[in-house]
């Protein structure tokens, strides 16, 4: 089931939350809905399930227009971040639920719905947990019977708001896993709400960046952390350096130093990103150069701190494995893949002075 979404607004009274959202899901697709708190990210999804009215716009599941569509009607998946199943009832009557309370015309028969809870507890890896309580289950496997009832309605679409938001960060790792594997196996249209970067990454087939309740960018996870598009991207996915710099005479300068050539007419003030792994260390004397002001671990890496001779800026830098740097030692620096803006529009480097992403 494919979803079109053509210029999606919704306000809370004087609060705008979404500007005009377009988005395309392909069937059968994993998306990813990251964003920082705010953004948009549920109340985009809460739109699409129907618990939310836009003030404009449209929401076509398989080329049928489903923005006047009830819950109901719309047949989604909804999983919550708190689980939210009935603690009164057992693993088995939570799963059902979904199909219990259908009109009786639609109601499949009883031994149907003990089937149908069979196959999910054995889809979820829950065989023998049906006369449990949610009480008595941990927090992985509480959301497992949460994602088991969200699919024995058989949904057109699958949607998931922080899935693993409550659970510890080994348990959601874990999750991450089984999630992406039953998804292979399902073939759900699905969408999920993160605000865990690692998560979006790993898990989705393409990310949809939120901002301020605008879509800033939607790629596949490798082209939204190699290629970001705009200046907030690059800042929110993952870490990044971000240094000033000056157009003019169709020469890009960071301080003293020519970064590259820019298309002629491009004059003002710019800015430059980089990854701390896309800054290489080479012998002082080239383009850039500056001193180690500290030098921590992270992980399995090591990175430092340096304060560019160019600027005074503050950049952080990974140190390649086995490299012996020391604080107030003198390093030369060569950029790779970097990202050049200009009054927030992409800007490309005419040359390998600094080599653009």
């Amino acid at each position: 089931m494919d979803i079109k979404i053509r210029g999606l607004q919704k306000t809370f009274g004087a609060s705008p939350a979404l500007h005009g959202v377009d988005l395309d899901v392909g069937s059968g697709e994993l998306i990813g809905l990251l964003g920082p708190s705010g953004s948009g990210k549920t109340t985009l999804l809460r739109a699409i399930a129907g618990l939310e009215t836009p003030n404009a716009g449209q929401i076509h599941f398989g080329g049928q227009d489903a923005s006047r569509q009830s819950v109901q009607e719309r047949r989604v998946g909804f999983v919550f971040q708190n689980y939210a199943l009935f603690r009164h009832m057992s693993v088995a009557e939570n799963i059902a639920y979904g199909l219990r309370v259908r009109p009786r015309a639609t109601r499949p028969a009883a031994r149907q719905i003990t089937h149908r809870v069979n196959e999910l507890l054995e889809l979820v890896q829950l065989t023998g947990f049906d006369a449990r309580f949610p009480g008595q289950l941990s927090g992985g496997q509480r959301q497992r019977v949460a994602l088991a009832r969200a699919l024995a309605v058989e949904p057109r679409v699958l949607l998931l708001d922080e899935p693993f938001g409550a659970l510890d960060a080994r348990v959601r790792k874990d999750l991450r896993h089984w999630l992406r594997d039953l998804h292979k196996r399902t073939g759900h249209t699905t969408i999920f709400v993160t605000h865990d970067q690692d998560e979006a990454l790993e898990m989705s087939d393409r990310v949809a960046i939120l901002n301020r309740g605008a879509l800033e960018q939607i790629g596949a996870p490798d082209e939204i952390y190699d290629s970001p598009a705009t200046p907030f991207v690059f800042q929110f996915i993952g870490d990044s350096n971000r240094l000033p710099v000056d157009l003019a005479n169709g020469r890009a300068r960071l301080g003293a130093a020519i970064l590259g050539h820019v298309a002629p007419g491009l004059e003002g003030a710019a800015e430059l990103f980089f990854r701390p792994e896309n800054a290489v260390l080479e012998a002082v004397g080239g383009l850039l150069s500056g001193e180690v002001t500290h030098v921590r671990r992270q992980g399995a890496r090591r990175r430092a701190d340096v304060r560019l001779d160019q600027t005074g800026a503050m950049i952080e830098v990974d140190l390649p494995h086995g490299a012996a740097t020391q604080v107030t030692q003198r390093i030369g620096l060569r950029l790779e893949r970097v990202g050049l803006f200009a009054q927030g529009r992409r800007v490309s480097l005419l040359d390998e002075a600094c080599r653009a992403a």
